[in-house]
């Protein structure tokens, strides 16, 4: 979601669900291995129990495709591939389960989420201009073609790697969008998002692995040699819309100390279940501070965040601080080498 506003103190802010710049140029993260399983909080989901179910055809103007059903999701779509269509179902069934386990009061439902996937760039041109209104040029400017509105996902297939990891990641969006009462802050929503980019894949389960992140972590280096991490206050207020005509860098820096951040309070002994409360208050409405209403207006109050966090993550500031700053440092750091000192 590329999220847009004006940001004022004391004041509610608003921005649109637009395509986050997350999703743009993600090939190269890691997104097939055999080997990474059992990661905390990411318990692998076996593809056995994933089925599938052709319902019939679908036409959108004179595009005509199949309809699809999984458990939770509808997919509409112009492939052909029926193996590509298995895999998607697969990964996006198997992070449907962790997105649930991040908010587990939120009761099941019927209702699938709908997932649009085109075979060529022409089609999904042409239904994103023909239903984004004057947001066509925010969507057609994601290279890799994937984005989620409100609770629909749209995507068309530059290459596998790049849509698998696309809707993984705007799946999240799409699952909150749906499900949550409340807003959650910007920031840790896109962390969160960005916490499904690198799963791996062997013949029995799909696993997410919410600690790696090649790009992620690769840009966390960057800030952190080039000195211009993003500080942790002005990065739970700021969204991804402050920083659309801000250069490469630190868009970058911004969804890496996002992700990191994200990734601290999956894993972190000390935040993990503080954080799944958290999760359930803001997916209920059942919380006395609300970041904002998710009710299609899209308006959050930025004054809010930190006694959001300070509620139920965060009484102890100064040590939530702390541990964000050592998660980004151990995060930054290549395996086979130890974190300096900061």
């Amino acid at each position: 979601m590329l999220m847009t506003s004006t940001r004022t103190c004391d004041m509610t802010i608003g921005y649109d669900t637009r395509p986050t710049l997350a999703t743009v140029g993600l090939r190269g993260l890691l997104w097939v291995s055999l080997l990474l399983l059992g990661f905390p909080g990411c318990a692998p989901h076996s593809q056995s129990e994933i089925r599938y179910e052709r319902i019939g055809y679908w036409q959108w103007q004179d595009i005509v495709g199949r309809q699809i059903a999984t458990e939770h999701y509808l997919l509409y779509t112009t492939l052909s591939d029926e193996a590509l269509i298995q895999r998607l179902c697969r990964v996006m069934e198997s992070a449907h389960k962790q997105y649930a386990m991040l908010a587990p009061a939120i009761p099941p439902s019927d209702r699938k989420l709908p997932l649009y996937v085109f075979a060529t760039y022409d089609q999904w041109s042409r239904y994103t201009v023909a239903t984004t209104g004057n947001d066509a040029n925010a969507y057609l400017s994601v290279l890799n073609g994937g984005y989620a509105v409100k609770d629909e996902f749209v995507c068309w297939v530059s290459n596998e790697s790049d849509m698998l990891t696309t809707a993984a990641h705007e799946g999240l969006h799409q699952f909150v969008a749906r499900h949550f009462q409340t807003r959650l802050p910007p920031t840790i929503e896109e962390g969160l998002a960005a916490t499904f980019e690198t799963y791996s894949v062997g013949r029995e389960v799909i696993t997410f692995d919410p600690a790696t992140n090649i790009r992620r972590q690769s840009a966390l280096r960057e800030a952190i040699s080039g000195k211009y991490l993003i500080p942790l206050e002005t990065l739970l207020k700021i969204h991804a819309g402050d920083l659309r005509d801000r250069g490469p860098l630190l868009r970058e820096a911004y969804y890496a100390q996002a992700w990191a951040l994200a990734s601290m309070l999956r894993r972190h002994p000390a935040y993990r279940e503080p954080f799944i409360t958290m999760m359930n208050a803001a997916a209920t409405g059942n919380t006395t501070i609300e970041v904002g209403r998710n009710d299609g207006s899209q308006l959050y109050y930025v004054d809010r965040i930190k006694p959001f966090l300070q509620k139920y993550i965060a009484p102890d500031w100064q040590q939530f601080e702390s541990a964000y700053q050592k998660a980004v440092h151990e995060l930054a750091t290549p395996a086979d080498q130890t974190p300096t000192s900061h």
